[in-house]
């Protein structure tokens, strides 16, 4: 098995929308080999509970997701999470029994429970000191918790991109002209052309919100969008089912942007990858887009709704 340094324990009824959006946004940083999730990394016919063990062995920290059913209450029995066989018990007891740096994640306005809700090898969890994560603070949340585990895993910040830099040496170069910097241009021979202006950004930063028909009955939804960047990249969440995702291969185009993010939907206990493509066009306090869903258990045709950016 390969190495895994980030362990993501979640509970599939309750945070699986979040630990897909978390994963893809951790394996864009910090590379896939890097980040462990049960459904990308446990494959057909090895035992499930091996695999876990094994994965949080390899692990330095382990993020904890801890949504509004994440204690897995039943009907006139203890939750599930009291049950020593519950996989989310054994991740948790496995990681604080070998020491292992753990990050509880408090999702949608979940709380951290009492001790006295936890079973004993898991109270420990209680002191953990916990982030805060839901739709509107998603990108701010994200951009924290990797410095956190940049921090945890002893690595210096990203550096800036190669487009970051170089749209930061062409505006020195302008402000430099500007300011009668002549030396900048000494040589033989003729001077050297005027590095052009980037394109201004469109004014698609901050945070948006749209009512969305998705097409199968009784399915009306308010989505939140958060978007940041600087020149033509573009980062943030986009939420479905208002479930929050990372964006992936998002950037900027002429008159919009354009983004994908992915889902797994269940049935019969097949999982399947959805991938969802956005394509909007900006026009002042709107942006109208277009979203078109690949694969997944179901075909559906393309979805048209109009984001509204919210004050």
């Amino acid at each position: 098995m390969r190495p895994v340094q980030i362990f993501i324990s979640y509970r599939r009824d309750d945070s699986a929308g979040y630990a897909r959006a978390l994963y893809d946004e951790l394996a864009r940083h910090f590379g896939a080999d890097r980040v462990f999730i049960d459904v990308d990394d446990i494959a057909a016919g090895q035992a499930f509970a091996d695999v876990i063990a094994q994965a949080v062995g390899q692990s330095r920290v382990v993020l904890v997701l801890i949504g509004p059913r994440w204690l897995g209450e039943r009907p006139g029995q203890p939750p599930r999470l009291a049950d020593a066989g519950d996989f989310v018990h054994r991740e948790i007891a496995g990681a604080l029994a070998q020491g292992l740096t753990l990050v509880p994640l408090l999702l949608d306005g979940a709380r951290m429970p009492e001790p006295a809700l936890l079973p004993p090898p898991l109270r420990a969890l209680a002191s953990h000191n916990a982030m805060e994560i839901s739709p509107t603070n998603y990108a701010d949340a994200m951009q924290r918790l990797v410095a956190r585990l940049r921090s945890l895993l002893g690595e210096a910040a990203a550096p800036p991109s190669n487009r970051r830099r170089l749209g930061l040496v062409a505006g020195a170069a302008v402000l430099a002209a500007g300011s009668g910097a002549a030396w900048l241009f000494r040589g033989t021979g003729a001077p050297k052309a005027a590095v052009p202006a980037r394109a201004a950004r469109p004014a698609i930063n901050g945070r948006w919100q749209a009512e969305v028909d998705y097409d199968w009955p009784g399915a009306h939804y308010v989505e939140r969008f958060e978007f940041s960047g600087e020149g033509d990249e573009l980062s943030g969440s986009a939420s479905f089912l208002r479930v929050p995702r990372g964006l992936l291969e998002g950037r900027l185009l002429p008159d919009g942007l354009s983004f994908i993010t992915r889902t797994t939907e269940t049935a019969g206990g097949a999982e399947v990858t959805a991938t969802h493509r956005y394509r909007g066009r900006l026009a002042g306090d709107e942006i109208r887009f277009v979203m078109q869903t690949e694969g997944g258990l179901s075909s559906h045709r393309p979805i048209e709704f109009i984001a509204r950016r919210v004050p």
